[in-house]
């Protein structure tokens, strides 16, 4: 099994990549864009003063656009996420735990990488079950990220994906179109 060199990253570096195999710097909640973006457009939209062209539009739009406008102040407001390994995921992630327990950096250092949820245990929130539910949602690329990691370790790796990024590449690119967290939450009502 390679051993995919981790310590060859600095520890800013190790920030980057999720234990799942989510690549975290290539995420827009990581990089702050929509962020940003959503506080330059309330602030022009705002400074528009949309209430005060209101009358001359419908009334169901003059409530969408102030719903929109309470959207891009609450968007814009958020703060940057740190990258899972800092804590920006799920604080009780069982695959961060998994990986921790096992002295692992990612799954990609796991011999039984990648698992499977086992039929017996019906555990939404175990480590193969969560593992499965992220690989539907990101449409298997982080199962790809972590076989990469495997083959040309976490440096090339890094720098390969942060090539990708800065050609505008960034996570939203492969998250999968069907509602599969609301799916799954909708099963555990």
């Amino acid at each position: 099994m390679v051993t995919c060199e981790r310590e060859k990253l600095a520890e800013e570096e190790k920030r980057l990549i999720a234990p799942c195999g989510i690549y975290c710097g290539a995420c827009d909640i990581f990089l702050g864009k929509s962020m940003h973006l959503a506080r330059e457009l309330h602030r022009i939209l705002d400074g528009f003063n949309l209430t005060d062209v209101a009358p001359f539009v419908l009334e169901a739009e003059q409530e969408q656009a102030r719903d929109f406008l309470a959207i891009l102040k609450k968007w814009g407001s958020g703060k940057q996420c740190p990258g899972c390994i800092k804590g920006g995921g799920n604080p009780d992630c069982p695959i961060e735990a998994c990986a921790k327990e096992k002295g692992l950096y990612t799954c990609a250092e796991c011999e039984r990488m990648p698992c499977s949820p086992d039929e017996r245990n019906e555990d939404p929130f175990s480590p193969e079950s969560l593992l499965g539910l992220i690989t539907k949602r990101y449409s298997g690329w982080n199962i790809e990220n972590l076989k990469r990691i495997r083959e040309i370790g976490y440096r090339r790796f890094i720098d390969e994906t942060q090539a990708k990024v800065r050609a505008g590449f960034l996570t939203s690119d492969v998250i999968s179109p069907e509602m599969v967290m609301t799916e799954c939450f909708n099963k555990m009502k």
